[in-house]
């Protein structure tokens, strides 16, 4: 067989090869230069919990912001392997894994442009006169929560106590782009009428040592 003949069959399978496979495949290799790439979820997985935070990024993403402050709460009782019990102790909020802390405030103030997140609450928490992980006044923490829109008007202003009430959790929370900045997220519990001052005030410690967020720098004299 002459060196033509040989070149003319080569040609010859290539030319099957690539007839026989599908247009968007080569040797096994999926191509499909029209359409976006779909990218890993990997990164959505956190390395210290295996907890996946690729359903909020989705609610997120849709401006769900109702089920994304639901699913908030379902992630971080799987994150403190709290789902049985329904609640994050206190001890649980101390050690809360960082990472983890540190992507669920990550993806709300992208999808929110800012507006929410963990980290947009921090300074509202400390301009009203709170400490991380020290509770002070309770009135300090009022005004936090009148200042992100956790509190409303008494509608009895004539008894006794604070003009303000926590809100009734949580149908009354303002799930759209025009509730105060910080209001969301807000993941506690029903029965914490008081606003989980407590748990929240250790979560702000844990956002400091986390290098989440940073206390803002005392004027020199």
């Amino acid at each position: 067989m002459n060196n033509k003949l040989i070149l003319r069959l080569q040609k010859l399978v290539l030319a099957l090869t690539f007839a026989v496979l599908p247009a968007n495949s080569i040797f096994g290799q999926e191509i499909s230069p029209s359409e976006p790439k779909i990218h890993s979820l990997s990164n959505l997985t956190s390395p210290e919990t295996g907890v996946n935070y690729a359903p909020l990024q989705a609610l997120l993403a849709k401006q769900e912001w109702r089920k994304a402050n639901d699913m908030t709460r379902q992630l971080m009782l799987k994150a403190t392997n709290r789902q049985t019990q329904g609640w994050v102790a206190t001890q649980n909020i101390q050690k809360f894994p960082c990472w983890d802390l540190a992507e669920i405030d990550s993806l709300w103030k992208q999808y929110s442009n800012g507006r929410f997140g963990f980290s947009v609450q921090f300074p509202i928490f400390i301009k009203t006169g709170n400490k991380p992980g020290r509770l002070v006044a309770s009135e300090a923490y009022d005004a936090f929560g009148d200042a992100v829109g956790w509190r409303e008007p008494n509608p009895n202003p004539s008894e006794k106590g604070a003009p303000t009430q926590w809100i009734i959790f949580k149908g009354n929370l303002n799930y759209t782009l025009n509730a105060p900045l910080g209001h969301l997220p807000n993941p506690r519990s029903e029965y914490q009428i008081t606003g989980g001052r407590l748990e929240y005030t250790m979560l702000t410690k844990r956002l400091l040592e986390c290098n989440i967020v940073s206390l803002p720098q005392q004027p020199t004299k």
